[in-house]
C-alpha cells in the first residue's frame, strides 16, 4: 500500500496561473471589493422601493435574534457577524418605531 504525502501536493490556489485565488503567486487582486457589490444591491433595492421591506425584516427580527443569542451557542468564527446583525436589528426597530410615532403625530 502506497502512502500519499498529500503535504506534497499543490493545492487550490497553488498552481501558478490562478490569478483568483491568494495563494496563488498570479493572484491578481479584484478591481471591486464586496463593499461596492453591497453598494450596488442597495443602489438597485431602493430604485426598485425594496428597502423598506428589508429594513422591516431585519428590524422585527430583533426578538427572534436576541433569543438565538441566549439560547445558541454561537461559533467563535460567527459571533461578529451575529453581533453586528443584532445590532442592526436593534437600531432598525428603534428608527422605526421612532418614525411610526412621527408619521402618527405621537412624538413628543
Amino acid at each position: 500500500m502506497t502512502a500519499l504525502a498529500y503535504h506534497r501536493m499543490p493545492g487550490f490556489g497553488d498552481l501558478p496561473g490562478d490569478s483568483s485565488h491568494p495563494g496563488s503567486p498570479d493572484y491578481v487582486e479584484p478591481a471591486f471589493g464586496r463593499d461596492d457589490a453591497a453598494g450596488n444591491v442597495a443602489k438597485r433595492m431602493a430604485e426598485d422601493d425594496e428597502v423598506g421591506e428589508l429594513v422591516e425584516d431585519v428590524a422585527n427580527a430583533r426578538a427572534l435574534l436576541a433569543w438565538i443569542g441566549r439560547e445558541v451557542v454561537i461559533p467563535a468564527a460567527m459571533r461578529i457577524e451575529w453581533q453586528a446583525l443584532e445590532r442592526h436589528a436593534q437600531a432598525l426597530a428603534k428608527r422605526v418605531d421612532r418614525e411610526h410615532d412621527v408619521l402618527n403625530g405621537w412624538a413628543a
